[in-house]
């Protein structure tokens, strides 16, 4: 692609941030991201979506409770999915324009796994991502329904930006936090076409992508 700097053949990943694009606007404004955007862009509109739930006569605190619940609950699905098919999409050979698709998408993270301004999904593409989703889990669930559990889809994104980016850049503190960051370094370093939830384990065990080496310790993981 013209506006895209020419992707580097790597044999290994790297450290540091490479730029991505040839034009300048692009490059800082909408390639860099950092966790803070995310939560200022996405947060007032999940609190949006809630205080319509709770004002809805016709949900009960117990019924928006559980289309929070299963938004939630939705989003782990959609993250794996999202993460197996659509990050890691493999281009066809000798498709220059797929190439630079799956760079762009996500072989970026691969190559430089700990680039701190490329760890969170930039605002524009998940406005293009909550449109795909919202639009049509709209017209299933409706109005009523559609309120809570979209808010509940909104605060599994954010859990999972947040999440991904603690998994690079901070130390964890709990075992949750060592079991998401173990398993997202062999995802890494190890299996790249294994182990695609961040946030849970859940659908790599039931879609079997789940490898014997995510039972090593975290430190051994990360230092592959």
């Amino acid at each position: 692609m013209f506006w895209l700097e020419p992707r580097p053949e790597l044999a290994h990943p790297q450290r540091g941030s490479p730029r991505m694009f040839r034009v300048d606007w692009i490059e800082k404004h909408l390639s860099r991201v950092r966790p803070w955007h995310v939560v200022v862009v996405w947060l007032p509109v999940l609190l949006a979506f809630l205080a319509s739930a709770a004002r809805d006569p016709a949900l009960s605190p117990l019924e928006m409770a559980a289309g929070v619940l299963g938004g939630l609950a939705f989003w782990t699905l959609l993250e794996y999915v999202l993460h197996r098919w659509v990050f890691h999409f493999q281009p066809r050979p000798g498709s220059e324009l797929q190439s630079d698709l799956s760079f762009l998408i996500h072989g970026v993270h691969h190559d430089w796994p700990h680039d701190a301004d490329r760890l969170v999904m930039p605002p524009v593409v998940a406005v293009v991502i909550a449109l795909a989703v919202g639009l049509p889990m709209r017209a299933a669930l409706g109005g009523t329904w559609f309120a809570p559990a979209f808010a509940g889809l909104l605060a599994g994104y954010l859990w999972y930006d947040l999440t991904h980016y603690a998994t690079h850049h901070l130390r964890p503190r709990t075992a949750l936090g060592e079991m998401q960051r173990r398993n997202h370094m062999v995802h890494h370093f190890k299996h790249p076409h294994q182990l695609f939830g961040v946030t849970t384990p859940l659908w790599d065990f039931v879609f079997r992508t789940w490898p014997k080496e995510a039972m090593r310790s975290p430190s051994s993981a990360g230092q592959a």
